[in-house]
């Protein structure tokens, strides 16, 4: 009977249930479709850096559905608490009827049970169809064959989904469990009377404030944009955060009692139609929601954030693939043992005819070109911000003119032209630029083995000789071809070469990058090692590593916005509740129905777009922090492109909600009063 109950009471709070239904819908979905990415790659032709990129990525994503599964839990007991108020009156109606708390505990369980197996076969449903699209958006990612694509179930995410909302559930059926055993009679026929009580706020304090989190915000923006160079320090990073989290929770505490109070000032405003009602209402749920609207807005605002920044890293690493690696392969070793790349590769037997070796040389160093040595003076001013003297006796490599020249032309760069007792200093990698620029203008002489070099140029020449998976070039001075080096001033010896033509195919790359070359070529452990870099390695690094960002940057936006958006749409339709009363005055006045619906869309307009604008306005700032932090990554065409993809799922998922919510408070505020 108490079963035949619950499926009673469902189909007709079948509407009441619409977000809830949702949430747990679009959460299920989310978590099975980004935990079968495994099951997605199997069927595709990989490398081994792509798949051992898909492997990390597994782990990771793995690991944040931890954290994802407190963040939905947490979101379905918000949700599952929202609709035991809403039916308080219902359950006081069943216990003066004779029914004891346990009956209503099973009903709730019962209802909970069949509510979550239908979420849940929904969600996976969903979930499964969705994971076909995103293999195509996995491959693209990784850049793969999918000549072998088949629809794909993964066993393991399903298992693993089942098993997490299972518990999930579980926890809302104690909490309900919980509420029920705790609740009086008087109070759950008084609890649609019993709304939040809303403090009236001093109108100058919330001006104060309003000013004062305005000047917060503002000094924030400044210090980590125009000003950003001056943070030298974690703790005054954290302080901006500081300021910037406090002054959010200020704009919200005292808008409504600053902004609103001040358009009711403005009679063409307050008392054009239901404006009055709107502005009143409004107050009145920011008023309620001053905590959950700031958390909100630092969700929105991260989210934007870490897509924007995701994608255009992105397209900046795709971009400078070109610039790192531009030739097929670079070898790189120390000449403790006097043995050159080339020499231990034709003592491996290695079959030297599958190279085209463009240029092979070595580099040296010695105790009289140091950090210290070449920055002069400006090592003082580095020692004070925390450099150690150990940094200013570090040997900087020495490579001559020659060498570097047939390096450049391999890789692209401008050749470099010196005198007869001249330099050049070479790096690319951002911050020692900037040392070695400041440096010159404050020393611009070296001394090897007594004769005295003069730097050719009073900047650094940008550029490298060992591929890499960024720009790592800390620092290489050029020294013209007649300076001699003693043989244990030796340092490395690098090997550059293309594949020769019939080598550069797949299958070659793959016995170079899968670890077949390596193991030909590794030494004894008292040999040194051999550093490969390959064009293929890296380009596949680099596409696994802006995957592996993307896919968690997606993984943690969708569920941060389904997390603030349904608290949101909850609180309304809570507001929806309480208020009904007020639009059943307004019905009497003689308010047309269309006009009370108009009002409705700009109040929960309101309540849904403030969150958002001010996420907006601070990622203008955000994203040029991140910018930064990624030495310039972004450009404009490709921020206008990762903006347009964020505003999608933001209008997609956001304003979904928004839309369900509105058509739920809509319904429940034309409904009269029991």
């Amino acid at each position: 009977m108490l079963f035949r109950l619950s499926l009673k009471n469902l189909k007709k709070s079948i509407r009441d249930y619409s977000i809830y239904f949702f949430t747990l819908i679009l959460g299920v979905s989310i978590f099975y479709l980004f935990n079968s990415i495994g099951a997605q790659t199997a069927m595709m032709e990989l490398s081994k850096t792509k798949a051992d990129s898909i492997d990390m990525l597994k782990t990771v994503i793995s690991s944040m559905s931890v954290m994802v599964s407190f963040i939905l839990g947490f979101l379905i007991v918000y949700a599952s608490r929202f609709l035991i108020r809403k039916r308080k009156k219902e359950f006081g109606v069943y216990l003066t009827l004779g029914m004891r708390k346990g009956d209503i505990s099973k009903i709730l369980l019962a209802e909970t049970a069949v509510i979550g197996a239908l979420s849940l076969g929904a969600g996976l449903v969903i979930g499964i169809l969705l994971s076909q699209f995103m293999s195509l958006f996995v491959a693209g990612m990784f850049e793969a064959d999918m000549s072998r694509f088949v629809f794909v179930v993964s066993p393991e995410a399903v298992l693993k989904t089942i098993l997490y909302f299972v518990i999930i559930y579980l926890v809302v059926i104690i909490m309900n469990t919980f509420i029920v055993a705790r609740a009086k009679l008087i109070d759950l026929f008084n609890a649609d009377r019993m709304q939040e009580k809303i403090k009236l706020k001093n109108p100058i304090l919330c001006a104060v404030l309003f000013l004062a989190a305005c000047v917060m915000l503002g000094t924030a923006y400044y210090n980590v944009t125009v000003n950003s160079e001056t943070l030298q320090s974690e703790f005054e990073v954290i302080v901006q955060i500081v300021l910037g989290i406090v002054g959010t929770f200020l704009i919200f505490w005292s808008v409504s009692g600053f902004v609103l109070e001040m358009l009711k000032k403005v009679p063409g405003i307050y008392h054009r139609r239901l404006n009055s009602f709107i502005l009143s209402e409004t107050g009145a749920q920011i008023n309620t929601a001053v905590v959950a609207g700031s958390v909100i807005c630092l969700l929105l605002f991260v989210t934007i954030c870490a897509l924007s920044s995701a994608f255009a890293l992105k397209s900046y690493r795709e971009g400078r693939m070109e610039y790192l690696a531009p030739v097929s392969l670079c070898l790189d070793r120390e000449t403790t043992d006097g043995k050159t790349a080339g020499e231990v590769l034709e003592e491996k037997g290695f079959d030297m005819a599958a190279l085209d070796v463009g240029a092979e040389f070595c580099t040296y160093e010695t105790d009289t070109v140091t950090e210290g040595t070449l920055l002069g003076s400006y090592m003082d001013h580095l020692k004070e911000n925390g450099f150690s003297e150990e940094y200013a006796a570090q040997p900087v490599e020495i490579i001559r003119l020659s060498d570097y020249n047939r390096a450049a032309r391999l890789y692209g760069f401008d050749p470099v032209s010196l005198g007869e007792d001249e330099y050049a200093v070479s790096s690319d990698y951002p911050n020692t630029v900037d040392y070695y620029n400041e440096g010159l203008k404050v020393n611009d002489t070296i001394e090897i083995h007594g004769r005295t070099l003069t730097a050719a140029y009073g900047e650094c020449v940008k550029g490298y000789i060992r591929m890499r998976y960024s720009e790592s070039n800390m620092g290489l001075v050029i020294v013209p071809d007649d300076v001699e080096f003693a043989e244990g001033e030796r340092y490395a010896s690098l090997l550059i070469a293309d594949y020769a033509e019939g080598y550069d195919t797949d299958e070659f790359r793959s016995y170079m990058d899968d670890g077949e070359f390596e193991a030909l070529v590794s030494g004894r452990e008292d040999e040194p090692v051999m550093y490969i870099s390959t064009q293929s390695d890296i380009y596949d690094d680099s596409i696994g590593s802006s995957a592996m960002v993307i896919f968690i940057a997606l993984y943690l936006g969708f569920v941060f916005i389904i997390s603030g958006a349904a608290i949101l749409a909850l609180k309304e339709m809570s507001d929806a509740i309480d208020s009904r009363h007020k639009y059943e005055i307004l019905r009497r006045l003689g308010v047309a129905e269309k006009e009370q619906d108009r009002a409705l869309l700009i109040q929960m307009g309101i309540f849904f777009g403030f969150p958002l604008i001010l996420a907006v306005i601070h990622s203008i700032f955000g994203i040029q922090v991140c910018s930064q932090m990624m030495m310039g990554a972004f450009s404009s065409a490709d921020l206008g492109t990762t903006l347009g993809l964020t505003a999608g799922m933001i209008v997609v998922i956001y304003g979904g909600y928004f839309l369900v919510s509105y058509l739920c408070c809509r319904r429940v505020v034309h409904e009269k009063e029991q």
